[in-house]
Formats: structure tokens, C-alpha cells, sequence
């Protein structure tokens, strides 16, 4: 048996394992970046909605091919209509006026989906630390975001649908909301991410504080945090072994929004390294970014307070094969402990 059929028997078996589950989590779905290893053993043609629906998640975050083909179109919105569910969409924001007409077309499509998608979605950046050399880089690259923004607003305006900015690892809390509000739009919100602002110095609990009026769906997991060398190891772990109070969490979000989604991302990796004892860390912030010292004191603490109450999850050494059998039990463990701990989520 070739490596590739081996990936491709494990994935399905993980599919079979999750088939007909006790009760759909009509308000729970799951996202590529914590499928990573299963994406890669189906290959280009795998189905996230197919698997969504398997695993009895009542939603899915996909996206439409790059060449927006009518038939992909038309194939998504029969499956949700197929199988009663919802979907956020991933659409790159138009950085130029050449990519409004592209645009324009994927907004429209997702608009026409029996209000089965619940907004477009768009991270914007990488890891600001990583991603610039530099705030006046960071500060540059800021302005493209916003201008894309504006220039998509009209479009988002016309066919009434929300954009959620996700808050992934390039502006702290505070300059999200500042522009979230600059753009007054109904149409532009959060994608509220549980775990990614601690990479910007801020404690999860801030973060929700903060976000929290602005969101419109979660990116949703449960954190585990530890020291290094250089600074904070920040990784997701499977629910009920992080820190996180994730009946609270989930009351907290419905009481804004009775129908809030709740997208799984439990990514399987080693713990992502923040090197905030560095300084090449700190260069990306300035006096118009800037970290309160009282935040970094916070969130010191915040990880002195909660160590790992297991070992973090590690895929360094793994075959593909050992990588995909340890994504599928973290993703289906995650499954399992909401359908039994997280009612209102069914």
C-alpha cells in the first residue's frame, strides 16, 4: 500500500468513526487550519462541508474556488440547503479596484445562499513579529487593510452581507475596534479568535472584553500557554484541557447573539513560539501601537497561573500518517466534550 493510500484509509476511517453522531451542534462548525493534515492526505477535491456534516457540526468555514466556478458555487449552496446548515466564507478583501469585480461576484454569490452564510471572512495578516521588519512596515501595511475595507464596504452594503476581520496575530484588540468603528458599518465586525491576540500581549480575557460587542462569529478552541526561553508558548489543546471556561464563553457570545457560530479551529501542531522577551518582538509597535506595560505584566502572570495541565500537543516526529490519526482524535475529542458539556451548542 502506497503512503497515500495509507493517508487516504485513515482519513476515511476517521470520517466512518464520526458518522451519525448522537446530536447535530447546529451552532458548531469547523475550519481548515485545524484540518490541516486531513486536507493534505484527501488532497485538492476534499470536502470540508461533506466532513462538517459527517461529524455532526451544524456549519462549516470554507470558500469558493479562485476562479469562483458557478458550479462550486452552486454546489455549496445545495449542501447547506441539502443538510440544513450554515457557513462563514473566506474571501480575500479587494486590496486594488481591479479585484472589485471578482469581488463583487463572490459577495453577491454568498448573499444568495438562502441566508445560510453568516458573513465573508478575511484574517488580513500573518503574525505581525514575524510578518514586518519594522512598525513603519506594519503601519504601511495597516493602510492597505483599511483601504481594502473601504473599498469593499458599498459591495458589502448592497447585497446586506457582514465582513468579519479576524483579530490573526496583526492588531491588538483596542485598534481593531478603532477600526471596525472608523468604517461606520453595520457590515464590518470581528471574527473573534479565542487565542491568537495572546500573541500581542494581551490575556484572552481582554481580549473577549474588548471584541466581544464587535462579534460575529467565533473562531473557537481552548488555549494552553507555557514559558520558553524567548517568551510564551501558545497553543491549542483539546476542549477541557486548556484554560478556558468554555460554557461561560459560549452563554457569553448567545446572550449577544442567540445564533452565534462557533467554527472549531483546533490545530494540531507544536506550540507556537512568541518571542516576547526579544527584541526583535518589539520593533513592531510604536506610540501609535502600543503595548501598555500594565498589559504585559497581565498576561506574564496570566501564563505563570496557568500552566499545561497536560503536556501541549506536538507533531514534531510524526509521520503524516501519526500526524493525521492525532488531528482526527483532538478534533473529534473536541466534538465530543461540546456535545456533552456545551448544550446550547446543539
Amino acid at each position: 500500500m502506497t503512503r497515500r493510500n495509507a493517508l487516504t484509509g485513515i482519513a476515511a476511517a476517521g470520517l466512518a468513526s464520526a458518522a451519525a453522531p448522537a446530536k447535530v451542534l447546529k451552532n458548531m462548525g469547523s475550519a481548515g487550519p485545524g484540518l490541516t493534515a486531513r486536507i493534505k492526505a484527501m488532497g485538492k477535491d476534499w470536502d470540508i462541508i461533506e466532513y462538517c456534516h459527517n461529524m455532526g457540526l451544524g456549519a462549516a468555514h470554507t470558500n469558493f474556488t479562485p476562479d469562483l466556478d458557478p458550479a462550486n458555487i452552486k454546489k455549496i449552496a445545495s449542501q447547506l440547503n441539502k443538510y440544513d446548515m450554515r457557513a462563514t466564507i473566506l474571501v480575500r478583501t479587494p486590496r486594488t479596484d481591479a479585484d472589485l469585480p471578482k469581488y463583487e461576484i463572490a459577495v453577491k454569490a454568498a448573499s444568495e445562499m438562502d441566508g445560510r452564510v453568516v458573513c465573508v471572512h478575511d484574517p488580513f495578516s500573518g503574525r505581525r513579529y514575524e510578518q514586518f521588519k519594522n512598525v513603519a512596515e506594519f503601519h504601511a501595511f495597516d493602510k492597505t487593510c483599511r483601504d481594502a475595507v473601504r473599498r469593499a464596504e458599498p459591495i458589502l452594503r448592497k447585497y446586506k452581507m457582514k465582513l468579519a476581520i479576524e483579530n490573526h496575530k496583526g492588531w491588538r484588540s483596542d485598534e481593531m475596534v478603532e477600526w471596525v468603528r472608523s468604517t461606520q458599518s453595520e457590515y464590518v465586525g470581528i471574527c473573534l479568535d479565542l487565542v491568537n491576540s495572546v500573541s500581542l500581549i494581551e490575556t484572552p480575557e481582554q481580549t473577549m472584553d474588548t471584541l466581544e460587542p464587535y462579534t460575529i462569529f467565533v473562531s473557537f478552541k481552548d488555549i494552553g500557554v507555557d514559558f520558553y526561553e524567548d517568551g510564551i508558548l501558545l497553543s491549542e489543546v483539546p476542549f477541557g484541557e486548556g484554560n478556558f471556561d468554555l460554557k461561560s464563553i459560549v452563554h457569553r457570545f448567545q446572550k449577544k447573539d442567540p445564533k452565534m457560530l462557533f467554527q472549531l479551529e483546533m490545530l494540531t501542531r507544536d506550540p507556537l513560539k512568541v518571542p516576547i522577551f526579544t527584541d526583535q518582538y518589539w520593533k513592531v509597535y510604536d506610540e501609535k501601537s502600543p503595548v501598555p506595560p500594565r498589559d504585559l505584566a497581565k498576561l506574564i502572570a496570566y501564563v505563570r497561573n496557568h500552566p499545561p495541565k497536560k503536556p501541549l500537543p506536538r507533531t514534531s516526529g510524526l509521520s503524516p500518517e501519526q500526524a493525521l490519526a492525532l488531528e482526527d482524535k483532538l478534533n473529534q475529542q473536541c466534538s465530543d466534550y461540546a456535545r456533552a458539556n456545551l448544550p446550547t451548542l446543539a
